[in-house]
């Protein structure tokens, strides 16, 4: 009965060496499966659209019968690092090949397993990458104060033109929410930083930072600085300079002359205020616009343009505009011109 305790514990023992060996014999007991993994990209950006092609490819592993309940789609993910198309993101799509293996691979399991990969795709383990900003079109408006304290008689041309007129902002679904609007367009409206024209007389382009709302990025183009054209000018007017003179002849005075009733016209001239007073019905020469033949004994309703003499300086005409003249044209008769003969 002595020798009882010991051959318990060499029973036990041999009880121990046999469940270790089992184990290792039952970690030794692998299968091969296919499963379909997701593809990611990384990193993650809300404001960022992306495109995989194909979404998701097959992969066949080696594995532990042990694992056999953790080997599904769920626990695996291949991931893409796109950073190099981050860097070059715009509106339009950019797009990049990638090759898949075991690298790529990441396993979520909730223990430590030799998994081992045997296959990545089929006829091949490349997928497209394509991605591009989530972007939305915005439009610059200038920000102006001061226009009530211009210098008499000049006036800012609005809308002030700026460059860029339009901008593409991108940005999560919550910052697109809160983004202004236009009311009329529905778009993003944004505007500049303030702009002073108090006391300018003079027009001139002006830089000026673009004011961008929380949560939204300016990716094209990729510039918050926007240039404003602040077209200052004097007060345009409109003023109309009558009693100017109609004086024609036939081309062929000698033996056709003109009759019409119309002596006068009005010109209505369009500029600044400070040059509309100048002008006077000697600032004028009207032209008739003649038919193809003035024959003795005809009528014709003759169209009549008025021009400024060529004594109106070169730069003061450039500002003005002649918008009409009246009468547009005159009832002209054509007569045969009686030679007087000399009495002695």
């Amino acid at each position: 009965m002595a020798h009882l305790p010991r051959s318990i514990s060499l029973i036990m023992l041999s009880f121990g060496v046999a469940f270790v060996m089992w184990i290792f014999a039952k970690a030794s007991q692998t299968d091969e499966t296919r499963i379909s993994v997701p593809v990611l990209v990384t990193p993650t950006d809300d404001r960022v659209d992306v495109r995989i092609t194909p979404e998701a490819v097959p992969v066949t592993l080696r594995y532990p019968r042990s694992a056999q309940g953790e080997i599904n789609s769920e626990n695996f993910h291949f991931e893409v690092d796109a950073r190099d198309l981050r860097d070059a993101l715009s509106i339009d799509w950019k797009t990049k090949t990638q090759a898949l293996g075991r690298e790529n691979l990441v396993m979520n399991l909730p223990r430590r397993e030799r998994i081992d990969v045997l296959k990545v795709g089929t006829q091949s383990n490349s997928v497209e990458i394509q991605m591009r900003w989530n972007a939305q079109p915005a439009t610059v408006e200038v920000d102006v104060t001061g226009i009530d304290r211009l210098p008499a008689g000049f006036q800012l041309v609005t809308p002030v033109l700026v460059t860029p007129r339009e901008v593409f902002v991108a940005g999560d679904a919550e910052a697109f929410a809160k983004a202004p609007k236009d009311p009329d367009t529905g778009r993003i409206r944004l505007t500049t930083g303030r702009i002073n024209v108090a006391n300018r007389s003079t027009p001139g382009e002006e830089q000026v930072t673009i004011n961008v709302p929380q949560g939204l990025e300016i990716v094209q183009p990729a510039s918050v600085i926007a240039t404003a054209n602040l077209e200052i000018q004097e007060v345009q007017s409109v003023r109309e300079i009558r009693g100017v003179p109609l004086a024609f002849q036939a081309l062929s005075s000698d033996t056709v002359r003109m009759e019409y009733k119309e002596k006068n016209a009005a010109v209505t001239v369009y500029g600044p205020q400070s040059l509309l007073p100048e002008l006077s019905p000697a600032s004028f020469e009207i032209v008739l616009q003649r038919p193809a033949e003035e024959l003795p004994n005809t009528e014709k309703d003759v169209p009549i343009e008025a021009r400024f003499v060529n004594s109106i300086p070169e730069a003061t005409r450039a500002r003005l505009t002649i918008k009409s003249i009246d009468p547009k044209s005159i009832k002209v008769k054509y007569l045969a011109e009686t030679k007087k003969e000399n009495i002695n």
